[in-house]
């Protein structure tokens, strides 16, 4: 969901090469492994070395095919059945692809390094027991923004509003998250059926729409902080982090009344041919060594109790990064919506771009 360099909407194939040279790998799988492995997964959305490194332990070659929208790549399990065999999906999608019976019930015991996740990431309401998903990476959506230039104390949504950041605020080009702003904003949850609440939403959000540059992808957002072009960002925390490694005049906060959060999960389609081998894959990602330095390059917080001691300790200390609990408990975790209610998302969102 949150891959810093989601470029193209195309399904782009990305052959992974071994260590050595670029070279594809030659020496044969172990025993009981496929040749190859089909992932589907946001644009550089792993570590720097993960899908390599892999590849070389177990000598199978990794076939990474990328998505930009979570929408996109339900259609594509749809319509490509066979074709994934490892898939990153929020928790709401999760649940929906269970709905829609897509997804295959995992063999935990091809999954010990289970055993290193915290127990506050499991068996949560999307995927009871973990019979479909593992949790990947975490993290929330808040307000990056540029402390040589906006002089206030940033501590709630409402900057978000603030008149005298025109034309220098940019939001996420995502209708769920968008009106979750407005709602937190209200404190309202994020997850109301109440069309009066959502109501007021909306019309909060259109006064907003002449104080933004626009609703944009996350890669974008991440170049208009690092540029100055943009002084105030709704974002992914990750994305906040990233763009802050290159600006360090950028910084992220929760606000204070509250903020999504959200976990990316490992599934396996229920059609994959591969279905050993994407476990084994899961596994090896839950390795405490494998995750924390997916983390330290990603600036995204990984369950794995036990990688904490490989995590950076700067990233492992930043709240905006491992929030505290008493912040934690102020942030919802997106749950599906009913008919109606997508529906009323859907209209507000079509208003907003109108």
């Amino acid at each position: 969901m949150r891959g810093k360099f989601n470029l193209t909407i195309v399904c782009l194939v990305i052959l992974i090469s071994s260590l050595f040279s670029g070279c594809f790998i030659s020496h044969s799988p172990k025993q009981g492994l496929s040749e190859e492995l089909n992932i589907f997964n946001w644009e550089d959305y792993f570590g720097e070395t993960t899908l390599e490194d892999f590849e070389e332990i177990f000598g199978v070659k990794v076939n990474l095919y990328t998505f930009e929208e979570e929408d996109y790549m339900i259609s594509a399990l749809s319509t490509n059945p066979g074709k994934y065999d490892v898939v990153i999906a929020s928790d709401t999608v999760v649940k929906q692809l269970i709905e829609m019976k897509l997804l295959a019930k995992l063999n935990k015991s091809n999954i010990p390094n289970i055993k290193y996740l915290d127990p506050n990431f499991l068996n949560l309401s999307f995927d009871p027991g973990n019979n479909y998903s593992i949790p990947y990476l975490w993290g929330t959506t808040g307000i990056a923004y540029n402390i040589s230039v906006v002089e206030d104390d940033v501590k709630s949504w409402s900057i978000l509003w603030n008149t005298n950041y025109s034309g220098r605020i940019i939001l996420l080009d995502n209708k769920d998250e968008v009106i979750a702003t407005a709602l937190k904003y209200l404190g309202y949850s994020i997850n109301t059926r109440n069309l009066s609440q959502l109501k007021e939403a909306e019309a909060l959000l259109l006064r907003q729409k002449p104080l933004i540059q626009g609703y944009e992808d996350p890669i974008t957002i991440i170049d208009k902080l690092v540029s100055g072009d943009a002084y105030i960002a709704h974002c992914y925390s990750g994305d906040a982090y990233a763009a802050a490694d290159k600006n360090a005049n950028i910084t992220y906060v929760i606000p204070e009344e509250g903020s999504p959060i959200w976990i990316d999960n490992l599934i396996i389609p229920v059609d994959s041919s591969h279905k050993y081998t994407a476990e084994v894959f899961i596994n090896y990602i839950l390795k405490p060594k494998v995750i924390a330095n997916i983390t330290n390059y990603q600036w995204y917080a990984n369950p794995n109790t036990a990688a904490e001691k490989y995590v950076n300790k700067s990233i492992l200390e930043e709240p905006g990064i491992y929030p505290p609990q008493d912040i934690l408990e102020k942030c919802e975790y997106f749950k599906t919506l009913d008919a109606d209610t997508y529906s009323e998302h859907n209209r507000i969102w079509a208003e907003l771009h109108g």
